[in-house]
């Protein structure tokens, strides 16, 4: 169940029926219908695992970058017309909706939750697995996001029967909810009740911050990026020796004790066997749980008051949460026939016990597997009736792409009319980029030296931006390597004669077609590699319209100065090379920028960066 919160907002494209809306709430515009098909999914149900009662194939949905990673309980991969063995974790194209078979780690066990990295360098993966790759590691582990490999300088892991089921990122930390009763890590082998943090980069565990956490297990985690807040949600009945209502935790950020004076979660049952949450995420100034008997809960996070309760009447119980921008998505198992019942206070199910009334309704309406809520108001908008279907289990994964699109995972069976395989994408018409960046001007060989090249082409256009280019072997086809500029240098090359070619893609995964070919060879001669002197800071000559002229003192080099370089400080990209101490830099959009200069000589030797240079364009 992963609660990550996505940058860009989400205008989710469906079917939809609008619900009826009381007085007291306004009906929100009606949503675009269009479900961007996948050609791909997952099938197959694992058994003898940790959540046999619950028949979803996918838990978890994450990504990095151009791919959409999932997890769950599923054995196979449909990619096409053909079912891949790919069990418990696989990635898939975040435009094309392919699967990529080149991504194949091999875990025994189901996936529960996944969490990119900042820096996006690692996939955590948590469940209740005990061998990754081969390898004996429970529940918790670091993946290489490309190639699926243990990154093993991530130093944490956890013991005792572990399960893990969320993740949270805040910060320099990774906090990690579950079972589990120990945690070792570089920082040492302590005992851990079920919820701690690591540090996200090297997987040293805080031996300061570990609740005690007793009663069942922890499902989900969030950490507040607006108080010094951590959230606990699952089933379990005491935190520190200290009971607490219904799996709801509000511990401190900065001490693991609970929150000071904070109310208890209210339930609407007097059922206590069903008083448990499944998820929890925090954003907005709002705390949003949800779990048992058919509720979404909307807390104030400066005192914990109850701000909106949703139920679905009478069908099912809220099982993921997700904030995508200005909204925030409840998944649960609610069937076709469920109506929403929104209130200020909480609304009893089945029925009020004596004593108790309901709290008056603000609106309902029809809902179904999936829910939205305004995240600034925390109110219902019956608008979002998603056309999908589920055998039984209902969704279990919601995630907001990089694409504006939404994806959900879990026993899905047809969404729009379609057969699908427990996995669908949501997406506003005309959301995803799919136009590729013009082809790139054939690599330019700068110079040549013991083992390496140095490589510079005309730039490409895009008609959102080009985000990089992939230089490649023109006899294998193999990328040799990817850089955001349109310079590259190779290093560690033997000695014969290389073909290249350069693409160019955009942050939608669209990729150019090739270049022309470049040939050149390396004969392992010794040659210069004495860098040229540090040129003059570039000095303002003229400014008009987006174009700069710039003039600097000349460098000095021990065979001779072959050109200069002119780079944007903010994105070290080439903006301009020349021959001589001067130059023009081109196409400026309006705003300030930092330039500098290098020179280089014919051996491909360049020097070290000038002073800067502020430019204004207006």
């Amino acid at each position: 169940m992963t609660t990550s919160i996505s940058r860009s907002r989400v205008f989710l494209s469906l079917l939809l029926v609008l619900g009826s809306v009381m007085a007291g709430m306004n009906p929100a515009a009606a949503e675009i219908g269009n479900n961007n098909n996948l050609p791909d999914g997952v099938v197959g149900l694992a058994t003898g695992t940790q959540t046999d009662s619950i028949d979803t194939k996918v838990w978890a949905i994450e990504q990095i970058g151009s791919r959409i990673y999932v997890g769950g309980r599923f054995l196979q991969v449909t990619a096409g017309n053909t079912v891949v063995n790919q069990p418990y974790l696989a990635a898939f194209d975040s435009i094309t909706g392919q699967y990529i078979p080149s991504f194949a780690p091999t875990l025994d066990n189901s996936v529960y939750t996944l969490q990119a990295s900042p820096d996006g360098s690692k996939l955590f993966v948590g469940g209740d697995f005990d061998t990754v790759n081969g390898s004996p590691i429970d529940a918790l582990v670091a993946l290489d996001p490309v190639t699926g490999a243990v990154d093993n300088s991530w130093t944490g892991d956890v013991n005792g029967a572990p399960v893990v089921r969320g993740f949270d990122v805040e910060g320099d930390w990774l906090y990690v909810g579950g079972s589990f009763t120990s945690v070792i890590s570089s920082a040492g082998n302590n005992a851990a009740w079920r919820a701690l943090r690591f540090n996200v980069h090297t997987g040293a565990h805080d031996p300061s911050w570990r609740p005690v956490v007793t009663g069942g297990s922890v499902w989900g985690i969030a950490a507040s990026p607006d108080a010094d807040r951590v959230y606990l949600a699952g089933y379990f009945s005491s935190v520190n020796g200290s009971a607490v209502a219904g799996g709801f935790a509000p511990l401190m950020a900065s001490t693991p004790s609970l929150v000071a004076g904070a109310p208890s979660l209210p339930f609407n049952t007097a059922n206590t066997n069903r008083r448990y949450l499944y998820d929890v995420v925090v954003g907005n100034g709002f705390v949003w749980v949800a779990g048992s008997e058919h509720f979404v809960q909307v807390l104030n996070e400066s005192d914990l008051s109850l701000e909106r309760f949703h139920l679905a009447d009478p069908r099912g119980d809220y099982q993921d949460l997700e904030i995508v921008g200005d909204r925030v998505y409840a998944s649960c198992h609610c069937r076709a026939d469920a109506i929403m019942k929104s209130a200020e206070g909480v609304i009893w199910f089945p029925s009020p016990p004596a004593g108790e009334t309901d709290a008056p309704i603000l609106a309902q309406g029809p809902t179904t597997w999936v829910a939205a809520f305004d995240a600034i108001t925390g109110d219902w908008i019956p608008s979002f009736v998603p056309d999908a279907t589920s055998a039984k289990a209902g969704i279990w994964a919601i995630h907001g792409d990089q694409n504006g699109c939404l994806w959900f995972g879990g026993d899905i069976t047809s969404s729009s009319g379609s057969a699908v395989d427990n996995l669908i994408r949501l997406c506003e018409a005309g959301t995803i980029d799919t136009e590729r960046p013009s082809v790139p001007g054939a690599a330019q060989v700068l110079g040549v030296g013991v083992d390496s090249v140095d490589l510079v082409w005309a730039a490409s256009t895009d008609n959102v931006g080009v985000a990089g280019y992939r230089l490649f072997d023109a006899v294998t086809d193999a990328v040799i390597v990817e850089v955001p500029g349109a310079g590259a240098t190779v290093s560690g090359l033997a000695v014969g004669s290389y073909s290249v070619y350069v693409k160019a893609f955009d942050a939608a995964g669209n990729q150019s077609y090739r270049s022309g070919i470049r040939s050149f060879t390396v004969t392992g001669a010794v040659v210069d590699i004495e860098r040229p002197s540090v040129p003059g800071a570039p000095a303002i000559q003229s400014i008009d319209s987006g174009t700069v002229s710039l003039s600097w003192t000349p460098a000095t080099d021990n065979v001779g100065v072959a050109g200069y370089r002119v780079f944007d400080y903010a994105t070290s990209l080439i903006l301009v090379q020349v021959a001589g101490p001067s130059g023009t830099v081109t196409g400026l959009a309006p705003g300030t920028y930092q330039l500098y200069v290098k020179a280089f000589d014919a051996a491909g030797n360049q020097s070290y960066r000038s002073g800067l240079r502020t430019v204004v364009i207006d």
